[in-house]
């Protein structure tokens, strides 16, 4: 199988993935980035049908991250003060999200080593394309999950827990 056939296959997998994990879970902010995965996956789907055709150019920037917020620049009005949801919530996300990750961070390998045989330098251009697209989720897979790891430090912190000194 040539590689813009088989990174074709790879990323309508990725959406169909994506979209599917989307459908079953019940958070709108996990839906939100799942879906945006999602899109792009299609969005690699459509680079990788331009360069079969020599239409290739390079994205500008990937769609789904140019709407994210830095998660170090996030107001912490968001966390809930109920531990018990919180739980919750992160139990299931994190899951997901690391399963998630995984899949990225496997993208990663097979373009890096798909761009090590590559016959063509269209080839090797949208392997290294597809490498770099499928860091940068990993890079928000990561950020996301480092979040939620913190939660529970936040909702513990002096700043949310009004807790009685003992004496």
């Amino acid at each position: 199988m040539q590689i813009f056939d088989f990174a074709l296959k790879m990323e309508l997998d990725g959406e169909q993935y994506y979209r599917s994990l989307a459908a079953q879970v019940q958070y709108d902010d996990l839906k939100t980035v799942l879906i945006g995965l999602a899109n792009d996956e299609r969005s690699h789907y459509d680079i990788i049908l331009a360069a079969q055709n020599n239409h290739f150019h390079p994205p500008a920037a990937a769609p789904f991250l140019a709407g994210q917020q830095n998660v170090f620049a996030i107001n912490r009005e968001f966390i809930n003060h109920n531990e018990e949801s919180i739980v919750k919530l992160k139990d299931e996300q994190i899951d997901i999200y690391r399963g998630a990750l995984i899949k990225e961070q496997e993208s990663v390998e097979l373009y890096k080593n798909l761009q090590a045989t590559a016959v063509t330098e269209a080839e090797r251009a949208i392997c290294i394309t597809l490498m770099q697209e499928e860091e940068k989720h990993v890079a928000v897979l990561e950020n996301i999950i480092e979040m939620l790891n913190h939660v529970h430090d936040w909702v513990e912190s002096a700043e949310f827990n009004l807790k009685e000194e003992k004496y």
